[in-house]
């Protein structure tokens, strides 16, 4: 099991609509109230295992949001998420 860290940067409104959501809130709460503000963006730092979690919890709500516009968020932070993970799994 791979237990290094990766940073994933996240705007701040990012962070905040997955914050928001209760979900996963609920399931990454600590992770989400352990980022630390750089700037104007938010830095989680999370294991593959976690980050490909994540990102798979951002997909699911972002298909079974109440909202399109919350949809459509959640759908550009998973394809972010998504990105990162690419790059992390492609150097490896």
């Amino acid at each position: 099991m791979d237990a290094k860290k990766h940073s994933v940067h996240l705007f701040i409104y990012d962070y905040e609509v997955l914050t928001k959501n209760e979900m996963i809130a609920l399931m990454f709460g600590d992770q989400l109230t352990a980022a630390k503000k750089k700037g104007d963006e938010m830095v989680l730092s999370l294991t593959l295992a976690q980050l490909e979690d994540l990102t798979g919890w951002v997909a699911a709500e972002s298909n079974h949001a109440r909202s399109k516009r919350v949809g459509e968020e959640l759908g550009e932070i998973c394809d972010h998420l998504e990105g990162l993970l690419y790059g992390i799994k492609r150097t490896g």
